[in-house]
């Protein structure tokens, strides 16, 4: 019997241990006092709006769970599937290209032809890495060109919105391409002298900050909403209320057309360095012609590394797609694709249907439960692709006080949306016994009840410390009880 199926049968029919029943031998310096999962879910108030599941997986044994086949929004846990799909369709080798094409040759520092910028999907190429690539058409000995310069952004299907119903300023919710830089967004920047404000939008890296041209900020004055938004003549136009601003501050914003973006800052990059370039234009294939500069990504690992660290939502979409691209598939958008993965997580949890909407989890639209999420992560392809990638979870006592449990560490990749959280991975003594856990919360009415306009709304914050302290409650149990 394959260990899969073996997994897949014990979860189904294995009697669970009593809730709060298991009592393995004290050791030394171990906490005496561990909450019941009765206390801890009563304490919470959350059972109800609750899945989880903690296995054994030396065993294969269920050793605790509360609605385990209750489907929920996974939020960023979502990027822990992405980053096993990318696993199981692109080779540990993958890195995206970012390339330069000329179409004639250099004379005299005159390039005789046309350039063109090609994207190959990069999600981490910045106004740094754009500057190095730049640099290399310099060094290739090209001073100004004859002809037109052309953006390639068809590498990916062109999305405006990750999900259209989250507020339009924020910038994990950028448009997608196929030409991606500073993960689609800009950086607005204000400072308040002599009553009057200095306004700066940047294409902001840490060596480059070049000014950007297709979109612009204007101070309004009204009393709400914060920010607007339109999109006219390919420039998005930005407002924000004067009085939500102070003295000064920063942040960033999405860009709606990430090829146009890109390749604006790439000939402002160029003029920089000396050449002049004309106005970037579009182009859907690439014509015939010498690759004279590339920029590569980092490799699979790294990306993924990166991803899960910093729950990068172009990061995991990006990485979902060309994964599913990579299998031979024809990709018209995030739904195509996720359900793809879909059906992929699907045969790996052989656990009832996981529903993706997209590939990053930002979507209250994709489901899936504690158990099914335990049984991927239980098996061996799981451990091994999830190895060193997520992040080291801080135990607390049922105090709230930092706790050290002598040899166990806990790694986890969480999620949260408004009124939305999810936590899973692995509890590890080391040498010993290895779980793997899920715990999936959420309060769908109040979610809807809170619309999409606010980026915080009123009693979300409050839920997620709820829900928070929640997980630590059961980690704390099960690292003490089961490991």
């Amino acid at each position: 019997m394959k260990r899969r199926d073996f997994l897949g049968g014990v979860i189904a029919g294995l009697p669970l241990a009593a809730y709060g029943e298991v009592r393995p031998p004290a050791r030394a310096g171990r906490p005496v006092r561990v909450l019941s999962i009765s206390d801890i879910i009563n304490q919470h108030g959350i059972g109800d709006k609750t899945g989880f599941m903690v296995m054994d997986l030396a065993t294969g044994r269920v050793l605790e769970q509360h609605n385990p086949g209750l489907d929920q929004p996974p939020a960023s846990v979502t990027k822990a599937i992405t980053s096993l799909y990318a696993d199981a369709n692109l080779p540990a080798d993958f890195r995206f290209e970012t390339r330069i094409i000329t179409t004639g040759p250099i004379n005299n520092g005159r390039l005789q032809g046309d350039l063109f910028l090609v994207g190959g999907g990069d999600p981490h190429l910045d106004t740094d890495a754009l500057a190095e690539l730049a640099q290399q058409v310099v060094s290739a000995g090209i001073r100004s060109i004859s002809g037109r310069f052309y953006y390639v952004d068809t590498a990916l299907p062109k999305i405006d919105f990750i999900d259209a119903d989250q507020p339009e300023q924020v910038g994990y919710n950028p448009s997608i391409s196929g030409l991606n830089l500073n993960f689609n967004r800009v950086y607005f920047e204000w400072k308040k002298t002599d009553g009057s404000y200095r306004v700066t939008m940047e294409a902001r890296a840490a060596k480059y900050r070049p000014a950007v041209t297709t979109s612009e900020m204007q101070i309004v004055n009204r009393n709400g909403p914060i920010y607007g938004y339109r999109r006219e003549g390919g420039i998005d136009y930005w407002t924000v209320a004067r009085s939500a601003l102070g003295n000064g501050g920063g942040r960033w914003l999405p860009v709606r057309d990430p090829g146009a973006y890109t390749a604006s800052v790439f000939r402002t990059l160029m003029t920089g360095f000396g050449v002049t370039l004309p106005v970037p234009r579009q182009r859907a294939r690439v014509a015939r012609g010498n690759v004279i500069a590339r920029q590569f990504s980092r490799d699979l690992r790294g990306i993924q590394r990166s991803m899960l660290y910093f729950s990068t939502n172009l990061t995991a979409e990006v990485l979902g797609m060309k994964a599913s691209m990579a299998a031979g598939n024809q990709v018209s958008g995030l739904r195509a694709s996720a359900r793809l993965m879909s059906r992929w997580a699907s045969g790996q949890a052989r656990q009832g249907n996981p529903d993706f909407y997209n590939h990053s989890g930002l979507t209250d639209q994709s489901k899936i439960s504690a158990q099914q999420m335990a049984a991927i992560l239980a098996l061996p392809d799981s451990q091994r692709g999830l190895a060193g990638l997520n992040k080291r979870v801080q135990l607390l006592t049922p105090r709230g006080d930092i706790a050290t449990v002598p040899d166990v560490e806990v790694y986890a990749k969480s999620g949260t949306l408004n009124f939305t959280r999810g936590l899973a991975g692995y509890i590890e003594r080391q040498g010993q016994n290895k779980l793997a856990f899920a715990i999936f919360s959420a309060d769908l009415d109040a979610r809807r009840a809170a619309g999409d306009a606010e980026e915080r709304p009123r009693g979300a914050r409050s839920w997620s410390r709820n829900a928070k302290a929640f997980e630590k409650a059961l980690l704390y149990r099960w690292a003490t009880q089961f490991t």
